[in-house]
């Protein structure tokens, strides 16, 4: 498999709406709703929110995907120096449930991590359901420490319990997540 990393354009939306709704759909049961998840809403709110924010960024946002030829595998959504105490904010991280397993979320996290490095040293956190246990270990494999606890008001009226995971130095988590075996990204990492 030949994995590319590349920066979102606002022809993505669509890709990366249907990616994100399937993916809550599998790793979000139990923490939303089964009416939103089952339903053409959460399909409908993930679109639009990719929609709007490529053809409306935010400042500081960036919005990477991982590809194999013409098959979106996974994306990264984060936000460069966000916070004065935590740094910059990984707001979304999600892979293709046929690509897990395969090191495409690695490969994200070292492409934030070296995009981070390069224009906003410092931290780097993210908030991850206290159910999603996986995920959990996923960051913990990488050298993410589970930092505190918060409350995700989800759409279709759930609230749901959240741990911060977090990175003190982006460098410790591209060095973590570096390896040789995948070819160099669009952003010269490996």
């Amino acid at each position: 498999m030949s994995v590319k990393v590349r920066a979102a354009t606002v022809s993505d939306g669509h890709a990366v709406g249907a990616l994100h709704a399937a993916s809550w759909r599998y790793a979000y049961r139990g923490a939303l709703s089964d009416k939103y998840l089952l339903g053409e809403d959460v399909d409908l709110d993930r679109m639009h929110l990719w929609r709007t924010r490529l053809a409306e960024p935010a400042e500081r946002q960036h919005l990477l995907l991982a590809e194999d030829v013409d098959r979106l595998l996974g994306f990264v959504c984060f936000y460069g120096g966000e916070s004065e105490e935590w740094g910059s904010y990984l707001n979304n991280i999600h892979v293709a449930q046929t690509a897990q397993g395969l090191g495409i979320g690695r490969l994200l996290l070292h492409s934030t991590a070296e995009l981070c490095g390069t224009a906003y040293p410092g931290g780097l956190y993210l908030w991850v359901l206290q159910s999603n246990t996986r995920a959990q270990g996923f960051y913990t494999r990488y050298g993410g420490r589970n930092s505190g606890t918060g409350a995700w008001e989800a759409p279709g009226g759930t609230v749901a319990p959240v741990f911060r995971f977090s990175w003190a130095d982006v460098d410790q988590l591209r060095e973590a997540t570096a390896d040789p075996s995948f070819p160099r990204t669009a952003f010269g990492g490996r």
